[in-house]
């Protein structure tokens, strides 16, 4: 976790301090989230969801497409951090690309909605956990995070 985190402000750099108007950090901070990076061009919180699980969630905004935020991750972060690509999927929702961190045990499901609610505001959610999932159940996961994501979107 502390990688990943490390890894999300490496790759971002600190531009100034306000949330646009479209995201509700009230809401955030509300479900138990903590807002960790809050600049220009995105919004990163995490949360620990139990069982050894945790989420990381950034909306990226101010012209960044879907597809170059998932391109981003992956090259910048996520093969800087020493993890294993296990491979990908996608579907008219979102794109899901799957690592394995065998130095924390856990895989790592980094999902990226290709449409919002919002116009010029893309979700990235990195889903850490110790279970290898497979596809029905990375399909309900994803959804079910994603919807979550999208809530604190005011649109």
């Amino acid at each position: 976790m502390k990688k990943i985190l490390l890894g999300l402000f490496l790759g971002l750099t600190a531009l100034s301090f306000s949330a646009p108007s479209f995201v509700n950090t009230r809401q955030i901070e509300r479900k138990n989230y903590n807002i960790v990076l809050d600049e220009e061009a995105a919004l990163v919180y995490f949360g620990i969801l139990g069982k050894n699980r945790e989420v990381i969630v950034t909306y990226f905004y101010n012209g960044i497409s879907a597809k170059a935020v998932s391109r981003l991750l992956e090259r910048e972060i996520i093969d800087k951090l020493g993890v294993k690509f296990q491979g990908n999927f996608e579907n008219s929702r979102y794109y899901i690309s799957k690592y394995y961190d065998s130095s924390e045990r856990k895989y790592i499901y980094h999902i990226v909605g290709k449409k919002s609610k919002t116009n010029d505001c893309y979700i990235s959610i990195a889903y850490l956990t110790p279970e290898n999932l497979n596809d029905k159940q990375m399909v309900r996961d994803a959804n079910t995070l994603l919807n979550d994501a999208e809530s604190n979107l005011r649109g």
